[in-house]
């Protein structure tokens, strides 16, 4: 598709399609004009420091501008322009917000499954996001006791989790690191990046972690994954038959026994290593970064940066998602 279908590709979703009643769900609109905005256009240039009115506004600009690419930032004490960049005006707060993307798993993807390269995904390194999705929700809502949380699809090979509590809006930079802190369980981007001690992680997180990762592991364990950790070849075949027998279903006892395997070949940092959640921490604790607008369309791909409900979040696969550019 050339430049000029693509722009009428944009412009017919921003006519048509797009539905900014859907951001109400964690973007407060009374404090919409002093938001700031980015955009990228189709001819690659950049610009940030702008604001809009209303909603309405914005939209009338996407229909008539059709940028490739929709960003959105933190609420200031006045309206963003380049007049009164962001940097001459207060701070008021930020969405906290987590990036979860397959980018950060690519020194270990090659233990999930067999995509190459910075474009590929699929539906089993794609279970890597929906374990980190599982992981954070449930200990923001139980160690945090937040409530509003939305998870976004980017448009390519991640998620970003959207925390609207009144809480989370306002926290500082060095707050919003202590949660990375908390939720970190690996250190360093490499295959071999360092695991936390395990006598400093609360015992709560630290059980849910372990417990999760394994069932996740388990449910998508390859047999040459097994002889990979150590495991013999007639162990990974037993293992592999229990798995198939029980439908995908991994009950305590499996998960017990397999423990104890695990921790036979001293294993367990090995696995956490592969599949613990791996967070962007910047885009958590820049307070000025901007991020993908919800619902707006990924310029690289042309897909819909969609809201994942949460019936539908496990079961969503990224590379069944349409693109308005085909």
């Amino acid at each position: 598709m050339n430049r000029v279908q693509q722009r009428t590709a944009l412009r017919d979703y921003y006519s048509t399609h797009f539905n900014f009643d859907d951001l109400a769900a964690f973007i407060n609109f009374s404090d919409f004009s002093t938001r700031e905005f980015g955009f990228a256009t189709l001819e690659g240039k950049f610009f940030r420091n702008i604001s809009f009115e209303t909603p309405k506004a914005l939209i009338d600009f996407l229909v008539d501008r059709t940028p490739y690419h929709v960003y959105i930032g933190a609420v200031y004490n006045d309206p963003p322009t380049r007049e009164n960049p962001i940097h001459t005006l207060e701070w008021f707060g930020h969405e906290l917000v987590f990036d979860i993307d397959l980018n950060e798993y690519d020194a270990v993807r090659q233990h999930v499954c067999n995509c190459q390269g910075a474009d590929q995904v699929c539906i089993r390194c794609w279970q890597l996001v929906n374990l980190a999705v599982h992981i954070i929700d449930e200990t923001l809502r139980l160690d945090f006791g937040m409530k509003d949380i939305t998870w976004v699809f980017s448009g390519r090979r991640g998620v970003h989790g959207w925390i609207a509590d009144d809480v989370g809006f306002t926290i500082n930079q060095e707050q919003r690191m202590s949660l990375i802190d908390y939720l970190s369980v690996i250190h360093g981007e490499a295959e071999k990046a360092r695991i936390q001690d395990r006598t400093k992680l609360k015992y709560d997180f630290r059980y849910r972690i372990e417990h999760t990762v394994f069932k996740y592991f388990l449910k998508n364990v390859r047999r040459k994954d097994l002889i990979d950790l150590g495991f013999s070849s007639s162990i990974a075949t037993n293992v592999m038959k229990q798995l198939e027998h029980q439908e995908g279903q991994i009950d305590e006892s499996l998960l017990r026994n397999f423990n104890l395997r695990i921790a036979k070949i001293n294993k367990y940092d090995e696995i956490l290593r592969r599949w613990v959640p791996r967070i962007d921490h910047k885009v958590t604790i820049d307070l000025r970064r901007l991020l993908r607008l919800p619902t707006s369309i990924h310029g690289k791909t042309g897909k819909i940066a969609q809201i994942l409900h949460p019936s539908d979040i496990f079961s969503f696969n990224p590379d069944e998602e349409s693109s308005i550019f085909t």
